[in-house]
């Protein structure tokens, strides 16, 4: 058996996202999304929504406790190693009161071979976001 080294330990999982603005990814985030900032510093914001906690900072060059680790924000989407997904109930929903909102999507929602619906959009840094309505079992 595993020795469970995290039992009783953990409070919350959340995504820490390198960013160039943190107001302007708190406008995003809080004023498109929903999200409401929990903890906010000149470097460094929490916010949560639903229980997802997303972390927005700035560049973060090489640290004592994390060497040879240079935290940037996206060069560009061509080449993803993260994509925030968030399921949700109606993803033709989400995706309409979103653009209404001023939210830009790459295509409107599609439904994949596998069924269900999904469609992705960008935050200010270029994040990819994907929002999927998982199919019916």
């Amino acid at each position: 058996m595993i020795d469970d080294a995290l039992a009783g330990q953990l409070r919350h999982m959340g995504t820490m996202l390198c960013v160039a603005d943190i107001a302007r990814s708190l406008d995003f985030y809080r004023d498109r999304l929903g999200f409401r900032v929990l903890e906010s510093r000149e470097h460094i914001a929490l916010i949560e929504r639903d229980g997802i906690f997303l972390y927005v900072f700035l560049e973060s060059p090489p640290t004592d406790d994390k060497p040879h680790l240079w935290m940037k924000p996206p060069a560009g989407a061509a080449e993803l190693s993260v994509i925030l997904c968030f399921r949700v109930n109606d993803c033709r929903a989400v995706h309409d009161a979103l653009v209404a909102s001023g939210v830009g999507f790459l295509t409107a929602p599609m439904s994949p071979p596998w069924g269900g619906w999904r469609c992705f959009s960008f935050d200010p840094d270029g994040h990819v976001i994907e929002f999927e309505e998982p199919a019916s079992p």
